[in-house]
C-alpha cells in the first residue's frame, strides 16, 4: 500500500544526520528546506512527502555503504527468509484444508459453496518499531513502502507449483554471499525489502533487525 501520509518533520533529527551524511555537503538542506516550505496545507503534505523521501533514499545509501556482511547478518536474513517460506507453506495448508472443506460442502448439496476464491496475503502486523531507531524513522519508513509491491497476494485460483517458482526469486548481488540463497533463491518478500528501492527505503540494517512476527497472513473469502 503506498501511502499518503505525512508529518511534520523533525528539524533536529534531519539536522543531526546530514551533518555528517557525505561529508556534510548537504548540510545546508534541513534550513533550505524549512525556508522552502509551502503555506498551503496541501503542498506541505506534498513537500513534507519530498523532504522524508529524501532524506530515507540518503540514509538508506550511507547505512547500506557501511553494512558490514558479518556471519551474524547474514543467520537473521536467513532466520527471516525462512519466516517468509513458513508463511507460504501455511497458506499452501489453508488453501489445501479450504478446498476439502468446500468439497464436503458440496457433497451436502450446498451448491452456494461451490465457486469460491480464497486469497492471502503476507501482510506487516502491528508493531513496526525497527530495534535501537528512533520510532520517528520506523514510521517513516513503515509509512513511505510500497507494500503492494513487498507482498504478493496469492489465491487459490493461481497454480501453486507456478507460484513457487514466480515468487522466489535468483541470488544476486550481495546476497550471492550466503550459499543458501544462492542454492535456493530468496523469498520475493525478502529480495523487495532488500533491494527494490522503488518499494522499499528500508536500510539492511534495518532488515537485519525485523523479527519475523512483524509480518503476518491476512486471508479473504469470497463466493
Amino acid at each position: 500500500m503506498t501511502t499518503d501520509l505525512s508529518r511534520a518533520p523533525r528539524w533536529d533529527t534531519l539536522r543531526n544526520f546530514y551533518r555528517d551524511f557525505d561529508n556534510g555537503r548537504k548540510r545546508g538542506c534541513v534550513e533550505k528546506w524549512k525556508k522552502e516550505m509551502p503555506q498551503s496545507r496541501f503542498e506541505q503534505e506534498l513537500f513534507e512527502t519530498k523532504i522524508h523521501t529524501e532524506f530515507l533514499r540518503d540514509r538508506q545509501k550511507m547505512l547500506n555503504k557501511n553494512f558490514r556482511w558479518t556471519y551474524a547478518n547474514m543467520k537473521k536474513l536467513i532466520a527471516l527468509d525462512q519466516y517468509f517460506r513458513e508463511l507460504h507453506r501455511s497458506i499452501a495448508r489453508t488453501f489445501e484444508a479450504t478446498k476439502k472443506d468446500i468439497a464436503a460442502l458440496s457433497v451436502q448439496n450446498h451448491k452456494w459453496y461451490r465457486e469460491y476464491e480464497l486469497e492471502a496475503e503476507i501482510c506487516p502486523a502491528n508493531d513496526w518499531d525497527i530495534p535501537g531507531e528512533h520510532e520517528y524513522i520506523s514510521d517513516l519508513l513503515f509509512w513511505y513502502a510500497n507494500w503492494e509491491s513487498i507482498n504478493i497476494c496469492l489465491s487459490t485460483n493461481e497454480d501453486q507449483h507456478e507460484r513457487h517458482k514466480a515468487y522466489n526469486v535468483p541470488a544476486w548481488k550481495e546476497i550471492q554471499l550466503i550459499d543458501r540463497f544462492v542454492n535456493s533463491g530468496v523469498t520475493w518478500e525478502l529480495d523487495a525489502l532488500l533491494y527494490d528501492s522503488e518499494a522499499s527505503l528500508y536500510a539492511f540494517k534495518d532488515i537485519v533487525h525485523m523479527r519475523p512476527e512483524q509480518f503476518e497472513v491476512r486471508y479473504k473469502l469470497s463466493f
